[in-house]
């Protein structure tokens, strides 16, 4: 088995410290680097021989956060995958972690083997399925022909746009000059045809087909 070189970044000391104590038990996994923040993990990266292939950021982190760090990295190295750790169960951050370009989004309550298991998937794919990120629903947006199978109006088009911002229904509804209940009946619609559950998986479809530009999210959250 190829062994993966990991490094990692979180605030919390004890936190950091226990989760590559138990991860380093696993032969395949070499952690290289880690730091309490974004731009140290950076500056020991940079001095690395050779680039890590897996980041472990955490998302709220001082100094540099977790958003800025894997932006960052990602210009400079491309290839690097990055999985993101944080405390909050939000569909605003999933989908502001999707749209910076992240593989994997886990809670730090997560079993170590399951972290372990989402580390070797992302080496080979983009996305690790967890229940945060629905597998079913990534593993459709990933199909290319499933979009010519799509036939979605300029206003549902729209609609989906605005659910990967953190405007509120009511105020996608403003802004679209429609009333609540026409956005809900959007909402209802495109869940049966997309064949998702969440306003997740909505702002899931708006970016794989090309309707959200992949971009590094603000530091507000």
């Amino acid at each position: 088995m190829a062994r993966i070189r990991v490094a990692m970044a979180d605030d919390h000391t004890l936190v950091r410290r226990s989760i590559i104590s138990v991860l380093s038990t696993y032969d395949d996994l070499d952690f290289v680097a880690d730091a309490s923040n974004g731009f140290e993990l950076c500056e020991m990266i940079y001095k690395l021989s050779s680039p890590p292939d897996v980041c472990l950021l955490d998302v709220n982190m001082p100094v540099m956060n977790g958003y800025d760090t894997l932006v960052t990295l990602k210009s400079k190295y491309p290839e690097m995958r990055f999985l993101m750790l944080t405390q909050y169960d939000n569909e605003f951050v999933i989908i502001k972690m999707l749209k910076s370009g992240a593989n994997a989004y886990m809670l730090k309550n997560t079993e170590p083997l399951d972290l372990v298991i989402a580390i070797r998937t992302i080496i080979e794919k983009p996305f690790f399925h967890s229940n945060l990120v629905n597998g079913h629903l990534i593993a459709i947006v990933q199909k290319e022909e499933e979009y010519s199978k799509l036939s979605l109006s300029d206003l549902e088009k729209t609609f989906l746009t605005y659910t990967a911002s953190e405007l509120t229904y009511k105020e996608i509804a403003s802004k679209m000059n429609l009333s609540v209940r026409t956005i809900e009946g959007y909402r209802e619609k495109l869940f049966l045809k997309l064949e998702v559950k969440s306003r997740t998986g909505l702002a899931l479809y708006a970016i794989r087909l090309g309707l959200i530009m992949i971009e590094s999210s603000d530091q507000n959250h």
